[in-house]
């Protein structure tokens, strides 16, 4: 347990001390609240709300927000625990390892003061409830192009490769036939070692552009071969940088999804606008 001085008095407090939080285990901090002449402020008949946040200004939705609990038995020798469970820090994001935080203490009068604030850093964790999370994750691209190839550099698909060497990777490309062409994906130097999940046979599996329309959809879920009882969870990244959307595969990514939940296969879907189909799958992988 860290072991904060906080600085306090009727005005409140300006102190800001950062937070270091590991996921997936329990996290204490204990602040001794202390006034002039660095003595114990008695706080019996205060109340007290701590919050963190993923910025200033985010929704109050409980993966932009998490409360924090604090133990108040000490209060009245100026001793506060601050209490961030192992079951709340799921909701960290692996692409936001850094929230904002802050505890308020409300007077027996309803007077608020901020007691002390900060930003909180994430350690992202691989485990919960001692089971590895995403180590040997289906990771599922769907993407039509990626700048000739040049976006996923060989160092970047090296370091995911090293890092996560259990995850197998796909490749599906949108395509107007429904055919393939691996170098608008693939730089030739990438696709000298670039491990597919499809083995040897093939870098990159064409599908179709459905446009929304349910005749043309391509079956995602057969494509990759996902089991039910086998696959438990499974990380899906679309492209929304323009040449595509979402709205470019709706069909097959509904369909996709139907039979994922049929199956009891957990979806964690991402999609970014920058043509980087390695990115996504770095870090934890939790189901959303």
């Amino acid at each position: 347990m860290r072991n904060i001085k906080i600085e306090f008095d009727k005005k409140g407090s300006t102190s800001r001390v950062n937070l270091d939080v590991d996921q997936f285990a329990d996290n204490f901090f204990e602040f001794r609240v202390v006034g002039a002449g660095n003595t114990s402020i008695n706080l019996s008949g205060h109340s007290f709300t701590g919050t963190i946040k993923k910025h200033v200004g985010a929704s109050s939705t409980a993966a932009d927000t998490i409360s924090v609990g604090i133990l108040t038995s000490g209060q009245s020798s100026g001793i506060l625990t601050a209490r961030v469970v192992a079951g709340v820090t799921s909701n960290f994001d692996k692409n936001n390892a850094r929230y904002t935080y802050e505890v308020i203490a409300t007077s027996g009068s309803g007077y608020k003061r901020k007691l002390v604030n900060g930003d909180v850093n994430v350690n992202v964790g691989i485990t919960d409830n001692a089971f590895t999370i995403g180590t040997n994750i289906k990771c599922i691209a769907v993407i039509d192009e990626s700048d000739s190839g040049a976006t996923v550099s060989v160092d970047s698909y090296n370091s995911f490769r090293s890092s996560f060497p259990g995850r197998e990777h796909f490749l599906l490309q949108p395509t107007a036939t429904g055919i393939a062409n691996t170098s608008e994906l693939i730089s030739s130097n990438l696709q000298s070692v670039y491990v597919s999940g499809f083995g040897t046979s093939k870098q990159v599996q064409g599908v179709n552009r459905d446009d929304g329309v349910e005749a043309d959809r391509s079956d995602w879920f057969a494509i990759v071969g996902l089991q039910t009882g086998v696959d438990t969870e499974v990380a899906l990244f679309v492209d929304i940088s323009g040449s595509m959307t979402l709205s470019t595969v709706q069909e097959s990514f509904d369909l996709f999804n139907e039979r994922c939940t049929t199956a009891g296969i957990g979806v964690r879907t991402e999609s970014n606008a920058s043509e980087d189909w390695i990115e996504p799958f770095t870090g934890l992988l939790l189901a959303n």
